[in-house]
């Protein structure tokens, strides 16, 4: 069989060439809310005439090259080697053959903008900040957290985008100018008819790892049973932290109370969303966190800390609740508060649910396009 080769299924009409680099991708099992909001936008470019190509990771069993939704996917080097290899892909797959490229970045870039010759356009999820020391060990940690907002500042003179208010404030702090923002949405189906749990339930959803915080979801959760006794908490989704939780909830006293349901279908999340009565997030920073949304979407209002994200995704007193960064005691306040208020609960869930519509997939794909094609202008 001829391998597919990036390009050759070029086409008369085609507006743009996207190259787009990015360290995983939507089948990736590591996937995460920055791979669901590429994937999202990009099949959208794809049918609005656009050619697009990804170039990604690999992964166990992933084949190199495959077509997921009219988005050309390239997997050129594992996990560790994506960065370094990615000057050789651009010059074995991209040079003279695309118009823009465009450099996911959540940490550490690809450095395309020192070899390309194409127009380069920076997406920043966030500024990774604390995250750092969330997800590596000391050295690699401080190196990160030291060297980051140098290695963004070399983009400072390309357009970029930026996914929330939050993230386009902290790249004009480093000296970036003509920042779009295009906003995430959420493909959750929530039943016609939402039906909520007899029993007060507080859901997580989301990876189990140091940076979302999940521990804090436990503690919280303990100080809720205190006053809502007949309270149960679900916990939806995987990580390296599952097993240190499950510990921690034995300790707290709150495991009969508690239930892990590992990582879910897209079916699985709708129901537990739309049977949940309240979302506890307390992640240390996000870019946006689409799982605000996707909660609301089900009529499930969201209690998360007052940090970079969630600041932008979670209007207080519409869609949920903001508290103090790190503050346990205030969130399980707001929750015993929330729960205990029949008629607030569900005015909240209500205005959680038309919140949620204020964003579609659509029009950010329709403003990215727009977006991109001044660029090229």
């Amino acid at each position: 069989m001829t391998a597919f080769r990036p390009g050759e299924a070029d086409k008369p009409g085609i507006r743009l060439r996207i190259a787009f680099f990015n360290w995983r991708d939507i089948r990736n099992p590591k996937a995460g809310g920055a791979e669901v909001y590429n994937h999202e936008l990009l099949k959208r470019l794809a049918r609005r005439g656009h050619k697009v190509t990804l170039f990604t990771s690999s992964f166990e069993g992933s084949p190199g090259h495959e077509i997921i939704d009219g988005i050309e996917h390239v997997r050129y080097a594992g996990r560790l080697g994506i960065y370094p290899k990615s000057y050789f892909c651009y010059k074995k797959h991209v040079e003279g053959r695309y118009d823009v490229i465009i450099e996911g970045i959540n940490g550490v870039p690809f450095f395309t903008q020192l070899f390309a010759r194409e127009k380069v356009v920076p997406l920043v999820y966030q500024i990774t900040r604390e995250n750092w020391y969330s997800g590596l060990p000391f050295p690699l940690a401080f190196l990160g957290y030291h060297t980051e907002d140098l290695m963004l500042r070399m983009y400072r003179k390309r357009p970029a985008i930026a996914i929330s208010e939050s993230g386009k404030e902290d790249l004009e702090r480093l000296g970036f100018g003509g920042i779009d923002v295009i906003y995430a949405s959420h493909d959750v189906r929530p039943p016609e008819k939402i039906k909520k749990e007899k029993k007060r339930t507080i859901v997580y959803l989301g990876r189990l790892t140091r940076s979302k915080r999940v521990d804090h979801v436990l503690r919280a959760f303990r100080k809720i049973k205190e006053c809502v006794k007949d309270a149960q908490l679900w916990i939806a989704g995987s990580g390296p932290e599952e097993n240190k939780l499950k510990r921690l909830a034995e300790r707290l006293g709150i495991n009969e109370s508690t239930e892990f349901f590992g990582r879910v279908s897209q079916g699985k999340k709708a129901e537990l969303l739309s049977k949940a009565h309240l979302m506890l997030f307390p992640a240390v920073r996000e870019g946006w966190g689409i799982t605000v949304l996707e909660a609301n979407a089900c009529g499930t209002p969201v209690v998360g800390y007052k940090v970079p994200g969630l600041r932008d995704s979670i209007s207080s007193g519409i869609n949920g609740y903001l508290v103090e960064d790190g503050d346990m005691n205030g969130m399980a306040e707001r929750a015993v508060e929330l729960l205990g208020d029949e008629e607030a609960l569900r005015a909240m869930s209500s205005n959680a649910r038309k919140y949620s519509k204020r964003f579609n997939w659509e029009k950010s794909s329709e403003e990215l396009s727009r977006f991109l094609e001044s660029v090229m202008r």
